[in-house]
């Protein structure tokens, strides 16, 4: 039996089973991951992320074992993680971990009734979990009898997906996403060299954005106390939410204490390194639209929505990523991710509706970072058809070296993987972020970093690009904001690296240049 899952376009991808055989270690569990070259760094990924999505067995202080609010005494725990079976994939296309438990996400089509729904649950032994906050005909759906293994929900769903009421039925994967900041150091920068190079500054003489244009930095948090970002917060961005005073925690549940509070909340030592530690989002936002006078943001003028979406590298509930798009849409112009992982078709979704139904029916801008591995595709979301899908060059208007390349691939911006690396906000914390307080790394404080890269940083320059386009022209669509930054990029790299349609895998349509994009935003007609 070949084992897959559906996306939206109606093809196939494979999972391939890992062997996970979980195992009581004294007082609390431990698992086991085979066939995998990482496994031992996999094992504490997948032990982690069943505790937080399934409410698997974790050591309580008091030398027992927890499960959910139950107390359970360690001679009970093999009986108890026999019952709570999960299974662990390698997804076929991205190669990233996928975890699966008794849950589907299933959305029904519009003319679909209740009592159709009902009926076709009730067949199949399933119940209604939760409903979608942001879509009325999307439910989660749970095999509460345990009446299938895991590998027969997964084939489940792929029946229901070809039945007349379904939209799209997928597994409720938890997922491991990556953060595309490059781990290769650069030597120190001492000024912003990136903003020159694609003319920040004469491009400010026409816009340095509006405070009603928002970006929305979906990642593992943001500093939302950093003197440089707190000012461009966008408060209170649901009227209908009191609660929702800057953005939102996704990783967590809507009911979580926490969900209304998007910081940096997980860190592990070594603090400057990305493994186990919220460093990135906060690099991101102040590429985005940090408001100086140190770390300029491309669009320092503009407002900040933070939604986080992780907890550093722990995997995160697809469902949970799709919804924080849906979220952002709602209350952001653009959308900046800097990070890839596996396709899913309630992401797809998320992201197709992201794009025409957001932004007050203008459609909010999705710009996606291309991913750092050196590979001939572009990562996913960055190559689904609604996202600007950004790439990585150097000070020396090269390609980055572990920049991805495709046809999916629509601009670069600089970045590091030459000489320099890009300055900007830093967690503020002390003693956390990539700079934990030395000069050499961007400032004694800690406040700022210069060492940020990879096209993590590229994405957000180019979302920053995008919301001065529409301090500009509020009434830009996503596609015309794409077209206008392929049309006004610059050429750079070997002449022979572009096509007869000036497009090249490597760079895209060529190198943002803010001053050439925003005259030709300027001298559009109404």
């Amino acid at each position: 039996m070949t084992l897959g899952y559906r996306t939206t376009d109606g093809s196939i991808v494979t999972l391939k089973p890992i062997a996970a055989q979980s195992t009581p270690l004294g007082d609390a569990p431990a698992l086991k991951l085979s066939g995998r070259e990482y496994a031992a760094m996999s094992t504490g990924r997948v032990l982690r992320a069943a505790q937080a999505h399934f409410d698997y067995p974790a050591p309580d202080g008091d030398g027992a074992v927890r499960a959910g609010a139950k107390t359970v005494a360690a001679d009970e725990l093999g009986a108890l993680m026999a019952r709570k079976r999960f299974a662990v994939f390698e997804d076929g296309e991205s190669g990233l971990l996928r975890l699966a438990y008794r849950e589907l996400v299933l959305r029904f089509r519009a003319d679909s009734t209740r009592a159709q729904q009902a009926q076709l649950l009730k067949t199949l032994g399933l119940s209604k979990r939760s409903g979608n906050a942001f879509h009325a005909q999307q439910f989660v759906v749970v095999d509460a009898a345990r009446r299938y293994s895991v590998e027969a929900l997964i084939e489940l769903a792929l029946q229901l997906g070809e039945q007349a009421l379904v939209e799209f039925a997928t597994p409720n994967f938890i997922s491991q996403y990556t953060r595309c900041a490059s781990s290769a150091p650069p030597s120190p920068a001492k000024a912003q060299w990136h903003l020159a190079m694609v003319r920040a500054r004469q491009a400010w003489a026409l816009s340095q954005g509006r405070k009603s244009i928002t970006v929305a930095v979906l990642d593992d948090g943001v500093d939302v106390d950093h003197p440089e970002l707190k000012a461009r917060l966008k408060r209170k961005p649901d009227p209908q939410e009191p609660r929702d005073l800057l953005g939102r925690d996704f990783y967590v549940p809507d009911s979580a204490a926490d969900h209304f509070d998007p910081r940096p909340k997980r860190f592990r030592m070594p603090f400057d390194q990305m493994n186990g530690n919220d460093i990135h989002g906060s690099c991101c936002a102040g590429v985005a639209v940090g408001s100086g006078p140190r770390g300029f943001g491309m669009a320092p003028r503009c407002s900040l929505l933070p939604v986080k979406i992780f907890h550093a590298d722990d995997l995160a509930s697809d469902a949970r990523v799709a919804d924080a798009v849906r979220y952002a849409a709602q209350f952001a112009d653009v959308i900046s991710c800097s990070w890839g992982g596996p396709r899913s078709p309630d992401l797809q979704a998320a992201i197709a509706d992201a794009s025409t139904q957001g932004r007050a029916g203008r459609g909010a801008v999705i710009v996606c970072a291309a991913g750092n591995d050196a590979a001939p595709r572009v990562s996913y979301p960055a190559a689904d058809a609604h996202c600007i899908a950004v790439g990585a060059s150097t000070d020396a208007r090269l390609q980055a070296d572990y920049s991805n390349s495709g046809a999916q691939l629509a601009v670069v911006a600089p970045s590091s993987g030459g000489a320099k690396g890009i300055f900007c906000t830093d967690v503020a914390l002390p003693g956390r972020g990539f700079n934990i307080g030395s000069v050499a790394a961007g400032g004694a404080d800690g406040l700022f970093t210069n060492d940020f890269g990879g096209t993590s940083s590229a994405t957000p320059l180019v979302a920053g690009l995008a919301a001065l386009m529409l301090s500009l022209k509020p009434q830009l669509s996503p596609a015309q904001v794409a077209a206008l930054l392929k049309r006004s990029a610059v050429k750079i790299g070997p002449p022979g690296s572009y096509d007869a349609n000036g497009h090249s895998k490597a760079y895209g349509h060529g190198m943002v240049d803010a001053l050439k994009t925003l005259q030709a935003v300027k001298a559009l007609k109404p």
